[in-house]
């Protein structure tokens, strides 16, 4: 490294700073709805997203995060599942719900330049825009979701569930979100940064309530330079269908052990500060 080395610098949830080195800056600049955007390739994590100043997905190992967010949550969804896709805007999270061949996918990000941005820079889901199951509404959710029908699943890929987050995360979001859910409905969010120990997390902390810790699980995100949560409603406790062909990271056995935390982490979630 010599002293040009380009940095990205992001301030955590946990208040570390992680600075990344970085090659190339691909594409700098701000959306309507975010202020500033940076798309940058790294040596380590390959091109990663970065939103205000936060990492939101490396091409390294982006597939980590979007099967642990999707693929628990549709393995509980009956087959010809309706779904509801609340952000994403890199297309990632309805790539991996189109594995589960679903009737309908339902996808509003408040950032339509965003997603066209992330369509031509990160092309992580280059099949996802012309699919007949997918419909994009570039909107925000509020303006949508009246004139929205039903969902066995809803997936939440929004920032993270810290500071001021306005309607999002709110209790009257999450009331708005179950108006819209089948009775043997289930919605997945993560939850951020987590630590087996002390508040686990803010993001964690804030949902719980919404929650519950019952379906609970983490997993380690290498970009991310943390272990990530993830947390699962489930109206009528569904029985699992068989997991999709091609996966990476989520298989039978991984399933079981998300469902059966670590006696570090049951210890954490029965006892949070």
């Amino acid at each position: 490294m010599t002293d040009t080395q380009d940095w990205v610098t992001e301030l955590s949830e946990s208040d570390t700073r992680t600075s990344y080195p970085v090659s190339r800056r691909v594409w700098e600049g701000a959306t309507a709805a975010c202020d500033s955007v940076v798309i940058a390739d790294s040596v380590v994590f390959g091109r990663m997203l970065f939103l205000d100043g936060e990492l939101q997905s490396a091409s390294a190992d982006e597939h980590i995060y979007h099967e642990s967010l999707v693929h628990p949550v549709m393995s509980l969804a009956p087959a010809g599942a309706r779904v509801l896709v609340v952000g994403g805007g890199e297309g990632a999270t309805v790539r991996e719900v189109l594995r589960w061949k679903p009737a309908q996918i339902d996808w509003v990000d408040i950032d339509g330049d965003l997603v066209d941005l992330c369509r031509r820079h990160l092309e992580w889901a280059p099949d996802v825009y012309a699919d007949p199951v997918v419909h994009f509404y570039p909107e925000d959710i509020r303006a949508v979701l009246a004139s929205l029908g039903t969902y066995n699943v809803i997936i939440l890929d929004l920032p993270d569930p810290d500071g001021d987050t306005g309607y999002l995360y709110s209790d009257a979001f999450m009331r708005d979100l179950h108006a819209h859910l089948a009775l043997d409905g289930c919605i997945a969010t993560h939850c951020g940064p987590v630590r087996p120990f002390g508040s686990i997390g803010e993001g964690f902390q804030r949902l719980r309530k919404q929650f519950g810790a019952e379906r609970f699980y983490s997993q380690m995100i290498p970009s991310f330079q943390s272990e990530w949560g993830f947390l699962i409603w489930a109206g009528l406790r569904p029985v699992r269908r068989p997991l999709p062909d091609g996966l990476r990271v989520v298989d039978q056995n991984q399933l079981a052990l998300w469902e059966q935390p670590t006696r570090l982490w049951l210890n954490a979630l029965h006892h949070p500060n």
